[in-house]
């Protein structure tokens, strides 16, 4: 049967549906291959349009003076939508409104907002504006409402047209693929899981010879070069040879026709020669508009391929790293005579855990940000050369705390396991090893440094850029920051009885050891998920005690953010005590939970090679390093 669907947008006169009223309602009949039908009206709400919502709607009061109420039109929307299944871009917004007139409460509704973030995880922005744009939607409108901007009727057709292409995509989906987000979508009760159902219905009519299982997803093409082999004796670099690429008819003016001189950059150039043959360390400020990057990176490649030095490249931002090698090093790499390997290597956190998130993939997510997450990996991960967080969104703060689960910023990425699985950090730090030149922000430098150069490959030539960015860095990189939510979270894993790491222990334990070793595992479990409910009130109380706290010892009426510093003249002042008692309250039951969290995963470690455990040396270092 032909399943049915209808877009829904509404226009208001601001964002809170409990405050604010609607002036516009739109609705797109659809199935999932062609536009059905289509209804829309202007609303009155009883009450001005403001000027900002004029400019950005083009409707005015005028317009809605003597429009029908959302209450009149409350019968003839029910009809519109029928029992059809709801679509929208953040289709929360506007139902929020609806469901204030009683409109389509308790109908089934799928967001093409969190829909576009799965299959199209590389898309950078995902409002409707954008994605129309970029996907070409705009097209299928007719002028007149084009030009009309940020109508109810438009939105709702691009939000139409944005689900059908989705769905075709989904339906391109492996089998494999859509049975597994099916799969984990129904154990949540996801309200999306209807949308890949449809696909997999669809994609099942054709799928006899399609893949089996998915195994491992995470595929890189192998790094090709050499560990560099620094020389013993230093090969000085010819200044003149160098420079003369960036005069008037040299390489640069040849290849780039909008190339301009500039005497700054060449007597840049120049002093960064020096010092690489000279050994010396230079300090240089240079202007807007200098052409700094190429003023370091050209001496640089010439050195570390004369010599065969790495040479490390430290920045403030991710954003400048990516910069440097995504288009400044090839420009330059069209000029050099040779090849210079270049590469970006990012803090643990950006990169993806392949046996997390296969841990994930056995126990399943455990919220709506997480299977969100957790499917926009399953697409993206057979795709992607480097496992690197920034290929993808992270849109809310909920999938930001999944991710935190799921990098390798965790005691389970260990060099022998990650060089087993070749997993994204290996394989980073492997291109690392044969870059001539490796690009890192100053986080990760400090923290070379704070492990006595284990982070990094050995390096002895060193450039940092943003340099008067260093001293905040320090600070930030030397520091470690758990906030309320990340505690939560982590004791969440030992709470939930049915989910989360310590419900995966017993729920494997089960299946495959004898009832006797079992029970011994759910003794210690069922220990911890007690000690994790009296740490989470504990921790409540802890956190209660620092508000109240602050209240009296920074600015009440301030509206901005304010932090402080706990140095020795606030711990002296009245109430801190109480703050101190409340956590040690918290850190005895932390400590037991460590304790039981060791013993957990020894028990683990000693039955998981004579038992048929499943992924019992995963389980073991997860449960290792939540304690």
């Amino acid at each position: 049967m032909i399943k049915t669907y209808v877009a829904i947008d509404v226009e208001t006169t601001g964002l809170d549906p409990y405050d604010d009223a609607v002036i516009e309602v739109a609705a797109v009949t659809m199935t999932e291959d062609e536009i059905v039908d289509e209804w829309s009206s202007l609303v009155d709400p009883g009450r001005d349009v403001p000027p900002f919502i004029t400019r950005l709607t083009g409707i005015t009061g005028d317009m809605v003076e003597g429009a029908p109420s959302l209450r009149s039109l409350r019968s003839k929307l029910r009809r519109v939508i029928g029992d059809n299944v709801l679509v929208g871009h953040n289709v929360s917004f506007d139902m929020g409104f609806l469901e204030q007139a009683y409109i389509g409460a308790g109908q089934h509704r799928l967001d093409t907002l969190t829909l576009a973030s799965i299959l199209l995880p590389d898309a950078g922005r995902y409002a409707l504006a954008e994605l129309a744009r970029t996907l070409g939607l705009g097209e299928r409108l007719d002028e007149g409402v084009q030009r009309r901007g940020h109508r109810a009727l438009a939105d709702a057709r691009k939000a139409a047209g944005l689900f059908q292409l989705l769905f075709k995509r989904a339906c391109g989906l492996d089998f494999a693929q859509l049975s597994e987000i099916v799969a984990a979508g129904r154990g949540l009760n996801w309200p999306e899981t209807l949308f890949f159902e449809e696909a997999l219905r669809r994609a099942g009519k054709s799928a006899f010879g399609r893949a089996g299982p998915l195994n491992r997803l995470f595929q890189p093409p192998r790094p090709d070069g050499h560990t560099l082999n620094p020389r013993d004796e230093l090969q000085p670099l010819d200044e003149e040879v160098i420079t003369g690429l960036l005069q008037p008819g040299g390489n640069f003016s040849r290849a780039f026709p909008d190339y301009e001189y500039r005497a700054q950059q060449v007597q840049m150039v120049s002093a960064v020669v020096d010092a690489f043959n000279e050994k010396q360390q230079l300090i240089v400020e240079a202007g807007t508009g200098t052409g700094k990057s190429i003023g370091y990176l050209l001496p640089a490649a010439f050195w570390s391929e004369r010599n065969e030095r790495c040479v490390v490249v430290s920045t403030n931002t991710i954003n400048l790293q990516d910069q440097l090698v995504s288009k400044d090093l090839p420009q330059l790499q069209k000029l050099l005579p040779f090849e210079v390997r270049a590469t970006v290597l990012k803090g643990k956190r950006n990169y993806l855990c392949t046996r997390l998130y296969q841990q994930m993939r056995h126990s399943g997510p455990s919220s709506a940000d997480e299977m969100a997450l957790y499917a926009r990996i399953l697409l993206w991960l057979p795709k992607t050369k480097d496992g690197d967080v920034s290929e993808i969104s992270l849109r809310t703060p909920g999938e930001q705390m999944a991710w935190a689960k799921l990098n390798a910023d965790n005691d389970t990425c260990r060099m022998d396991t990650c060089r087993e699985e070749r997993c994204p950090l290996h394989v980073a730090r492997r291109r690392a090893e044969q870059a001539h030149l490796l690009v890192v922000n100053h986080s990760l430098l400090l923290a070379d440094v704070a492990a006595g150069n284990r982070v990094l490959p050995p390096y002895r030539d060193l450039v940092i850029d943003e340099a008067h960015h260093l001293e905040s860095a320090v600070t930030d990189g030397l520091s470690f920051r758990a906030d309320r939510r990340f505690l939560e979270s982590l004791l969440e894993e030992i709470t939930r009885p049915r989910a989360g790491l310590v419900g995966d222990v017993q729920s494997r334990a089960r299946a495959a050891l004898p009832v006797e070793l079992s029970n011994v595992l759910d003794d210690v479990a069922e220990r911890l998920r007690a000690s994790g409910v009296q740490a989470m009130s504990r921790l409540e109380d802890f956190f209660g005690a620092m508000d109240y706290f602050f209240l009296d010892h920074v600015g009440r009426n301030s509206q901005y953010a304010e932090q402080v510093r706990l140095v020795a003249a606030i711990r002296t002042q009245p109430g801190w005590d109480h703050v101190e008692l409340a956590w040690q309250n918290v850190e005895v039951h932390l400590k037991g939970i460590a304790e039981d969290l060791q013993k957990l995963a020894g028990g683990i470690g000693d039955v998981a090679e004579s038992y048929d455990l499943e992924d019992g040396e995963d389980l073991r270092i997860a449960v290792e390093s939540l304690g």
